[in-house]
């Protein structure tokens, strides 16, 4: 029976994933309009296009299965995201470039060392530092990243890994 459940979740998520409803959503982007609510991650970031209702109480975003969200909650729409299929609770991504899409931003030519890391990085001027929040550049993504002795990152170049 829970196999079942499971798969019907599934089958609903996946179906209101590719709706037409969900792909011409009118309704705010909810990484715009409540970026904390959202996580960045690189540029290989899964599509969905869904319409949610997300709770300021419970700061959760769950699948907007009916013609409106429950009471105490608020339609937005998502753009890149998963989607749990037990609890149809949303998890929004806001995909960032690849750090090593800028010219300059990553060592290209050497081996990355074995304790690189993948994260955000904020880059001001091509000298980048682990992202805190506070970011006045541009936000990357790193995906083979060291942190230097003076808190700057140095990024490695995939293809040379």
């Amino acid at each position: 029976m829970r196999n079942h459940a499971l798969t019907l979740a599934l089958v609903v998520a996946l179906g209101l994933a590719s709706s037409n409803e969900a792909q011409a959503t009118p309704y705010r982007d909810l990484c715009s309009s409540v970026p904390s609510e959202c996580e960045f991650t690189g540029p290989l970031t899964p599509g969905l296009a869904v319409a949610v209702c997300w709770s300021r109480s419970t700061s959760t975003s769950r699948l907007l299965t009916g013609a409106t969200c429950p009471s105490g909650s608020y339609p937005y729409a998502v753009k890149h995201g998963v989607v749990d299929p037990l609890t149809l609770i949303v998890t929004a991504f806001v995909p960032l470039d690849d750090a090593c899409s800028r010219p300059g931003l990553c060592e290209s030519g050497s081996l990355a060392p074995p304790t690189t890391w993948g994260a955000v990085m904020c880059c001001i001027e091509g000298t980048c530092w682990p992202d805190d929040d506070s970011c006045d550049g541009e936000l990357l993504f790193c995906s083979n990243g060291v942190t230097n002795d003076d808190g700057t990152v140095e990024c490695f170049d995939d293809q040379d890994v």
